[in-house]
């Protein structure tokens, strides 16, 4: 046999075997991939299925040949189309990508599967389905466990934060009512006091001040009588004369009259003051009362008095009363006098210790004073207004102004409770308002409005 032939029997062979060898390689690769429990997958760049192993239809229950030649897209839940579509715009160049889409079985129910794809470009692409619906499930059941868990510790942070709010509000509430509590034991106290004292002293001060009219008289009289004897019997004897001029008979009466005066000024002084103790304290009306709102300041200025007047390192403070006409006002006088008290004994030691403060008090461009507004707002609310010029109330401060227990005063001087129940007394007792308007180094203005008749 010519050396041709053989060779080209040999080439036959080798390549029948080769042959054998391919489509053995082929059909075990073949085996291998219909065995896969994840789907494998070939389509054109058009999105058309060209190659399914057995997986697609246990996974998804569709026969294989009845999806060949459909798009992909087909069997991809509607919300998850356009992750796929864009993947198939962007072929141009090649791409890896790795999807987590929602398919829909024969049967119409939702299955998770993951997807991976590659592609080189040309025409065909190839990939992968996993089946994670298992997974996706319990990762749903894992975030309705974490959101019912933060939804359970939200509600639990708002529970306890509600009755933190309540505990806090009950607490403030507790320590409001402690202040009033001390406060009016306090007050109550002090007017029991008071309105006993100006009981004892009003008894001999009227009988005194009663009689000195008839002391005036009977001296009157008497001097009237010795001006008789000295008209008709101008020679007296020389041991009555030694007398007259001891005595200085001349200065006696025209001395005598101014004593009485003085006496009864001061009687009269006493008895003003006694009433304004009286008005003051208010121990007979604890209920509410119409009341003139003016005498209520005049009875506290009267107490102030002493406070008002010249020292030695300040000069004295001038109250100008600016009244307007107002009606008798419904209200518990004894608590609005203590309002009425405490503002007035701010304005004072804010005057005092603005004097203090200033070192040249020659370079003062205004005297000290406080102003003391009232004024009808309607038929329905009046207004009493009480500013001074003294040192003023930064802004920081007059946000704590009628907290309990505040105060910028030294210790042993304020108690932080005066202006706590100033507040608790116009705005709870008698439903109105108390606003606090300053300036630092200008002065301060305390504004208190109620209405004319209390409504139950």
């Amino acid at each position: 046999m010519p050396e041709s032939e053989i060779n080209n029997e040999l080439h036959t062979q080798i390549q029948y075997r080769l042959m054998e060898k391919l489509s053995e390689s082929e059909r075990r690769y073949r085996e291998l991939v219909e065995n896969l429990q994840e789907i494998v997958f070939k389509c054109d760049r058009l999105g058309y299925l060209t190659f399914l192993n057995r997986a697609w239809t246990i996974t998804l229950g569709y026969p294989v040949s009845e999806a060949i030649a459909q798009p992909l897209s087909a069997f991809i839940d509607h919300r998850d189309r356009l992750l796929w579509q864009g993947m198939l715009d962007n072929l141009s160049k090649p791409v890896r990508v790795c999807y987590e889409l929602r398919f829909c079985d024969q049967n119409g129910v939702i299955v998770w599967l993951e997807l991976s794809v590659q592609a080189d470009g040309e025409a065909e692409i190839s990939g992968s389905l996993i089946n994670i619906t298992d997974r996706k499930r319990a990762e749903g059941f894992l975030k309705q466990a974490n959101e019912e868990l933060e939804l359970r510790v939200e509600q639990r942070t708002a529970a306890l934060s509600h009755a933190n709010q309540e505990l806090t509000a009950t607490l403030q509430e507790l320590q409001r009512t402690q202040v009033q509590l001390v406060q009016a034991e306090k007050m109550s106290s002090l007017g029991q006091l008071v309105a006993g004292i100006a009981h004892e002293i009003n008894n001999p001060v009227n009988f005194i001040h009663g009689n000195l009219r008839h002391v005036q008289e009977y001296t009157q009289n008497l001097m009237g009588l010795v001006h008789l004897y000295q008209t008709y019997y101008p020679n007296s004897i020389q041991e009555i004369q030694a007398e007259l001029e001891a005595i200085d008979l001349e200065f006696l009466q025209e001395d005598l009259p101014k004593i009485i005066n003085s006496m009864k000024m001061g009687t009269d002084r006493i008895c003003q003051i006694v009433l304004s103790l009286r008005n003051f304290s208010r121990m007979d009306e604890s209920e509410l009362k119409a009341v003139d709102i003016h005498e209520g300041i005049d009875s506290t200025l009267m107490i102030l008095q002493h406070r008002l007047k010249n020292k030695p390192k300040s000069s004295a403070i001038a109250v100008i009363k600016n009244y307007g006409k107002l009606p008798l006002v419904e209200c518990y006088p004894g608590r609005l006098n203590q309002v009425l008290m405490n503002v007035l004994v701010n304005a004072i030691d804010a005057i005092e210790e603005f004097n203090h403060q200033r070192q040249d008090q020659e370079n003062k461009t205004s005297s000290d004073q406080i102003i003391i507004c009232t004024s009808a707002i309607d038929s329905q609310w009046v207004q009493i207004a009480i500013s001074d010029n003294g040192i003023g109330i930064s802004a920081e401060i007059q946000q704590h102004i009628f907290n309990p227990f505040f105060t910028t005063k030294p210790v042993g001087k304020g108690t932080g409770m005066g202006m706590s129940i100033s507040y608790q007394i116009i705005t709870k007792n008698h439903h109105g308002t108390l606003k606090c308007l300053s300036t630092p180094g200008e002065g301060t203005e305390f504004v208190i409005q109620v209405p004319i008749r209390q409504t139950p």
